[in-house]
């Protein structure tokens, strides 16, 4: 297949009245060089081509099923393959297909084989409920969902099957699994006949991610396969080859169908040419097994994926083969990347991303010592502003010293907006592109950024801002405690109250006042103090690994 443009280019398909787009922008990202022309399935073709023979991925499963490897041809191949069984069932460019299967080898395929067609890939995680299902096969127009019969406790075709009524467009299920009457089997898109399949446009829409929905419904943010490679290829310059080098082995623990499984697993292990190891459920003791068997050396993850694993036996190994763990999509403990670090003998990377831009800020093996107790610096192709949009020039002109507020970003890598919603688009992003990301942010005298959190996160107690995020930190430093967060309950006099809910790591269950007291003895601020602790077995989380305040905040403001 041909990986570039072999016409003049028209006017840029992104070029919508959903899109952040101008022709001015555009051109300045393409005579850059920040957008390259080359579409995702680029990506598969040449590495097939290069190193057809070695590992692209290994599946393995959390209930112990022998290890299924393909190699970088074969998943070439079935990619193309998958791509004519959808063509057959009438997938043409534009059009929007959903997968919503565990991690596995055949998420990738599908991935790839969807972009070869010049359609439209969404990602559903496996877990997800019948609300979130909805909005995403509704928002994003699907024609073709794949599914499997069940997982764990959850039943996706059942689940899909009892929506369709409410979907008028959705015309086929695809089950990945025994076949059944009235849905397609999966594994029959492989016999259908091969399709000369027209050059894809690397500049059109290639993927509709849906944010968590952890405060309202999941909204559609769209990509192109030029901003996602610009995030992709400039984060990895950043990282440089301390943090990606040979053999690159990349633990895809994140759900394939959530953004950092997507582009930190699919797209970048296949972009260095390294090996995926799809695990498809999150259990700590069996990832430190598939670790230490498939010599894992890279893992991209929530903070909390990292604290599971540092409760099971791959803490203090000393073959431990991790090299470099990236924490993005939550707000990093402190002092977790120098406590990890110690006992898996490993770089531990602080980042910050989103759906909206996968990591435009990063720390990386390169910066001075001081970089790694921050969030890092921005990435080269992101440019970063502290304050609104409304005054983020006036904000970020004079950053001799600190400066806190809302982060505001821009750059080829951004998204292009909300699938459907110009008016959210509109609001969020301004004129000048800069997109309103809803963190709070401080920006030190040094250039570097410290994540203080959701902006809806930070408690406002009698009109004092407390950042919850260094409150985390020095909670997470507890020797009895394992996870912590700290939300806003309301109070009648003060506005809000900071509580904390922990989640205890043995038996010992301290007091408010010993808690309090150890945060002083190091270092906590007296105003910074939780006042009021509650222990949980378990934080309330998405599939991601982000934990869902605003369930802890119904639960505690009403108490």
């Amino acid at each position: 297949m041909n990986t570039l443009m072999d016409t003049a280019p028209t006017a840029h398909p992104g070029l919508r009245p959903d899109s952040r787009l101008t022709p001015e922008l555009v051109r300045q990202y393409e005579e850059s060089g920040a957008w390259v022309p080359t579409t995702l399935r680029h990506l598969l073709a040449s590495a097939a081509a290069e190193v057809p023979d070695r590992a692209a991925a290994v599946d393995r499963t959390s209930t112990g099923q022998r290890p299924a490897s393909v190699t970088y041809a074969e998943l070439d191949e079935r990619a193309h393959r998958y791509a004519c069984g959808l063509y057959a069932l009438g997938v043409r460019a534009g059009d929007s297909v959903a997968v919503m299967l565990p991690n596995r080898a055949d998420f990738a395929a599908l991935i790839f084989a969807i972009n070869e067609l010049g359609a439209v890939y969404s990602g559903i995680p496996v877990a997800y409920g019948e609300r979130d299902v909805e909005v995403i096969l509704r928002r994003s127009g699907a024609r073709v969902v794949v599914v499997p019969e069940s997982f764990g406790s959850a039943r996706p075709l059942e689940l899909v099957q009892g929506l369709r009524g409410r979907l008028s467009g959705l015309e086929h299920i695809v089950l990945a699994g025994p076949r059944q009457d009235g849905v397609t089997p999966l594994d029959s898109l492989l016999d259908a006949p091969d399709v000369d399949l027209p050059e894809p446009d690397p500049r059109v829409l290639a993927h509709v991610g849906f944010t968590s929905g952890t405060t309202g419904e999941p909204k559609g943010v769209m990509n192109t396969g030029q901003t996602l490679q610009a995030v992709m290829r400039n984060w990895a310059a950043h990282a440089g080859p301390d943090a990606l080098a040979e053999p690159f082995v990349n633990l895809v623990g994140s759900p394939v169908g959530h953004h950092t499984g997507f582009l930190w697993g699919v797209l970048l292990t296949t972009y260095l040419r390294g090996t995926a190891v799809y695990l498809d459920r999150w259990a700590p003791d069996r990832a430190a097994q598939v670790i230490r068997e498939e010599g894992v050396t890279a893992m991209f993850s929530a903070p909390t994926f990292l604290q599971d694993l540092m409760q099971t036996d791959l803490a203090h190994d000393e073959n431990c083969p991790l090299r470099t763990v990236v924490l993005a999509g939550a707000p990093v403990p402190r002092t977790l990347p120098s406590v990890a670090g110690a006992l898996f003998g490993c770089y531990v990377c602080p980042a910050w991303g989103m759906t909206e831009l996968g990591i435009g800020v990063s720390c990386a093996p390169h910066l001075p010592a001081e970089a790694h107790t921050t969030d890092g610096v921005p990435v080269p192709g992101t440019e970063i502003k502290v304050g609104t949009l409304e005054n983020v020039d006036a904000a970020a002109a004079d950053v001799s010293g600190d400066t806190a507020g809302p982060l505001c970003i821009r750059g080829p890598g951004l998204f292009l907006g909300y699938l459907n919603l110009p008016e959210v688009t509109r609001a969020e992003i301004d004129t000048d592109g800069w997109f309103r990301t809803g963190d709070t942010v401080r920006l030190t005298a040094d250039g570097y950024v410290e994540l203080e959190g959701r902006t809806k996160d930070i408690v406002i107690r009698g009109g004092e801002n407390i950042p919850v995020t260094g409150v985390e930190s020095a909670l997470f430093q507890h020797p009895d405690i394992l996870e912590a967060t700290v939300v806003g309950v309301p109070d009648e006099r003060l506005g809000e109250r900071a509580c904390a809910v922990v989640v205890p790591s043995g038996d010992a269950r301290p007091s408010l006042a010993e808690v309090c007291d150890f945060l002083l003895e190091n270092g906590l601020s007296k105003h910074f103090l939780p006042e009021r602790l509650e222990y949980v077995q378990a934080l309330p989380k998405t599939a991601s690994g982000k934990v869902r305040k605003v369930q802890l905040r119904e639960r505690y403001g009403e108490s």
